[in-house]
């Protein structure tokens, strides 16, 4: 999805994420409106999206492997092991040599962004949020989002990449079954890339 304002984009994430309420109407997330959810089923229903926001801001005080792992070890019973085992095989595919330690400022912004798409794909997401700039400049991570994407998409999940232009490279690599604008009007069917 592209949209026009940078502005609009961190506005229509929380909308998204259920956590500030749409002007009008009401966002249905996983089959039922955020609106209609207690506090608590709405934070399980988070436990089940994954997102790739801004993948160079980390708290620094924090290891690594800690941000990448918490948001799973927070919203399910896998045990450490677990996580860190298949977090490892996902780091690996996406470039790294496992999952990366140490703490964000001693990483590499392509490490961080890497990292970054670890923690979002973490688990088996039904639902992961995509709207990361840092990431259209590494055209080498395209295989590797492309079979992640799929394996959302095979489990019945989905994936919604915001992005300023459609021309954008993720925008050619991945199959969008739906193409939509957020503009001054709201959202609307845009052009697919050709």
């Amino acid at each position: 999805m592209q949209i026009d304002d940078e502005g609009d984009t961190a506005s229509f994430i929380d909308v998204c994420l259920g956590l500030v309420e749409p002007l009008h109407g009401e966002v249905h997330c996983l089959g039922e409106a955020w609106q209609a959810r207690s506090y608590r089923e709405a934070l399980a229903q988070r436990g089940r999206i994954g997102t790739l926001v801004d993948s160079q801001v980390w708290a620094a005080h924090q290891p690594i492997i800690r941000l990448v792992l918490e948001p799973r070890l927070h919203h399910t019973d896998e045990t450490e092991d677990d996580a860190v085992a298949a977090g490892t095989v996902l780091a690996r595919r996406f470039g790294l040599a496992g999952l990366p330690i140490g703490t964000p400022e001693t990483l590499r912004t392509g490490d961080l962004v890497r990292a970054a798409c670890v923690r979002a794909f973490l688990g088996t997401p039904e639902f992961v949020l995509i709207a990361d700039d840092t990431i259209e400049g590494m055209g080498e991570l395209s295989v590797a989002m492309a079979q992640a994407i799929g394996a959302v998409q095979d489990r019945g999940g989905a994936v919604l990449w915001l992005l300023k232009s459609m021309a954008a490279p993720a925008a050619r690599f991945v199959a969008a079954d739906h193409v939509l604008r957020l503009g001054d009007r709201g959202l609307a069917v845009a052009q697919r890339p050709s």
